[in-house]
């Protein structure tokens, strides 16, 4: 039996995982352990971990982050807070395989400690690039320190090969959580807006979904005023930020929004499925989160993607990128949004979760060293 450690920290992903945690939790062959830490815990979020045990995950171990300070020595509070307690698991199990999603900061962490007790890692939605933020430095940190690529379209595969990745341990899945999209469970609008309490006409309302710029934090605050402002008088659901350096700043300025204004209303937290169908029945995302770039598509609905957070991904034709820096371009976006008509999404393969299930299966199966030579691309000059 193969024992697998998977590390979550946020309610985002998690969305994009739970269907492959969930066929690795059913396999006899696997032995699944989930720990959770981060976002999950914290009230302020949500208490989202809830969600894995509604699921019928199990949960191994419970790792709570001081997550009162969202400044940058807070931040590395955090880090250093999960890096003492997962080298104590990791001294006390012996795992086959970290599976690490994405780029977010309590992944540095994860990727350290699995490397200095060496084991290998799956990286999942490597090779994709966010210019704003400091996620795009541990992505590509991340991508060196692993053995298996999970890429979610043929151009990152293609860069982490550039990276000096063997190719045949780099393995385009498609992304899982368009997946998701395609054959989740959807629950009524109706039961949303009881739950958020709030009553909009579908198509009648803006989501907005935005986090920190942790590279340019204050034109990132620039960026929510402005959007604020584009709003008024425009029905708009509002999602929780991240717990990202600076993201106390972005919460107190829609909180001060939402308490003036009639047409917003903050919830903090959604299982995917209600977050993806009251995006579904609304008019847009508008924001800065991957979900606008990767999943939304999918939905048949347009993304207002805002700033430069997301620069780098590839995108379909259904995401409108503007500036954030000025209100009249934003709202001439919101004009637009309704009229778009092509959602082909550069991120939709079948079957991506099974693509996923299979490629750790054969990889674990075949064995792995923990050398990792780089592998040269030739070059003719």
């Amino acid at each position: 039996m193969k024992k697998i450690l998977f590390v979550t920290g946020t309610r985002a992903d998690y969305g994009i995982m739970h269907s492959l945690l969930q066929k690795l939790e059913s396999d006899p062959q696997v032995d699944l352990r989930i720990v959770v830490t981060g976002m999950h815990l914290d009230p302020k979020y949500g208490n989202t971990y809830k969600q894995i045990l509604s699921d019928g995950l199990r949960i191994f171990k419970k790792i709570p982050l001081p997550m009162d300070d969202s400044s940058d020595s807070g931040v590395m509070h955090q880090i250093a807070t999960l890096t003492s307690q997962l080298s104590e698991i990791f001294a006390s199990e012996k795992f086959d395989l970290t599976l690490i999603l994405g780029d977010r900061y309590e992944m540095l962490p994860v990727a350290n400690t699995s490397v200095i007790f060496k084991v290998p890692i799956c990286h999942i939605h490597g090779g994709e690039a966010t210019l704003g933020n400091y996620d795009e430095l541990i992505r590509n940190a991340i991508t060196k320190m692993s053995h298996l690529h999970l890429p979610s379209t043929e151009e990152y595969r293609h860069r982490i090969i550039q990276m000096g990745e063997d190719p045949k341990r780099v393995i385009n899945i498609g992304s899982m959580g368009v997946e998701n999209v395609k054959n989740e469970k959807v629950p009524s609008l109706e039961s949303i807006f009881n739950k958020i309490g709030v009553r909009f006409k579908k198509n009648d309302y803006f989501v907005m979904l935005f986090h920190p710029t942790t590279l340019h934090r204050t034109q990132g605050v620039q960026q929510v005023q402005n959007l604020l402002q584009a709003l008024q008088g425009i029905n708009c659901v509002i999602l929780g930020t991240n717990s990202d350096s600076g993201s106390d700043q972005i919460r107190a300025l829609i909180r001060e929004d939402v308490e003036s204004n009639v047409n917003h209303c903050l919830y903090q937290s959604l299982a995917t499925e209600e977050f993806h169908e009251l995006v579904s029945e609304s008019k847009g995302l508008v924001g800065n989160s991957s979900s606008g770039i990767i999943e939304v598509p999918s939905l048949g609905v347009s993304t207002i993607n805002v700033g430069n957070r997301q620069e780098g991904r590839v995108r379909g034709k259904s995401v409108i990128d503007v500036t954030g820096d000025n209100v009249d371009e934003l709202r001439n976006a919101m004009r637009i949004a309704p009229q778009i008509s092509d959602f082909t999404n550069p991120y939709e393969k079948k079957n991506s979760s099974n693509n996923a299930w299979n490629a750790i299966k054969e990889f674990l199966d075949n064995g792995f060293s923990s050398e990792k030579p780089f592998y040269d691309i030739k070059f003719t000059v």
